[in-house]
């Protein structure tokens, strides 16, 4: 439903503003997130709900588990006309994201997680994702990354293909990219700016239903429940990356980056 209003906004001619931070916001943001606030509330009673585009007091957070929820991730790209924003939908428990849900509603691409596993359901039908294992691998370098067009300009890509530590590399600027490391289609991604973590939790809850890790650069497992809810740099990454001799000292290389 949300990410349905979403769609018929931008189609019926999306008007666009500007956050106290400079970033857009659109009436799709805002009447995706009434959809998905009032049928929380209704599946939900009393669990409190903190959502990008609202007022968040950090006492939200006092009973430990809450709603996370951004309505429409990427919306300079769907400002653009581009198709790869998502409405993004987690349930963070004793401060751990645990349920997960991504839907990427131009290309129909649901993915859901909890601790009992992940699916992904799309246009050729529902699927049980399972962790990528280190088997799946020929060698421990050349790992697929995805990350966002910002983050494209930030990072050394052409340097590591050329030193073999990625094969690949490929843009997604939104928690979408959660969704396909878990289906396995990409294996890391790194992220050197401000994201929060209304942008994480459904897609860190996913990773982790299928053995996967979001952390920081050196090495914890990204915190929730954060005063201003904000993430620095993270790596997020599925099963069969997390021990490559890339994915190991990437943080290190942040931290350098970073500083």
């Amino acid at each position: 439903m949300a990410g349905s209003r979403a769609v018929s906004c931008r189609a019926a001619g999306n008007v666009t503003e500007r956050k106290s931070d400079g970033s857009p916001v659109t009436r799709g943001d805002r009447e995706a997130q009434e959809i998905i606030i009032k049928g929380l509330q209704d599946l939900t009673p009393g669990v409190p709900i903190i959502a990008e585009e609202k007022e968040n007091p950090h006492s939200l957070t006092d009973l430990g588990t809450y709603w996370l929820v951004d309505p429409l991730d990427g919306t300079c790209e769907y400002v653009k006309g581009r198709d790869e924003f998502s409405v993004n939908i987690g349930l963070v428990y004793n401060d751990e994201p645990i349920i997960g849900a991504i839907y990427a509603p131009v290309m129909d691409d649901l993915f859901y997680g909890d601790p009992t596993g992940a699916v992904r359901t799309n246009q050729d039908g529902t699927f049980n994702l399972r962790p990528t294992s280190i088997s799946d691998y020929r060698s421990f370098t050349g790992l697929r990354l995805i990350t966002s067009r910002r983050e494209a300009d930030r990072l050394p890509l052409k340097q590591w293909l050329e030193s073999g530590q990625i094969s690949s590399w490929s843009i997604c600027s939104s928690a979408y990219k959660f969704g396909l490391l878990a289906a396995g289609e990409h294996d890391i991604f790194v992220r050197t700016g401000l994201t929060y973590e209304w942008d994480t939790a459904a897609g860190d809850a996913i990773l982790r239903a299928v053995g996967g890790r979001t952390t920081t650069p050196d090495g914890k497992d990204l915190v929730y429940g954060k005063f201003d809810f904000r993430n620095d740099a993270l790596i997020a990454y599925n099963k069969g990356a997390e021990n490559s001799i890339f994915a190991l000292e990437l943080g290190q290389r942040l931290l350098k980056l970073a500083a």
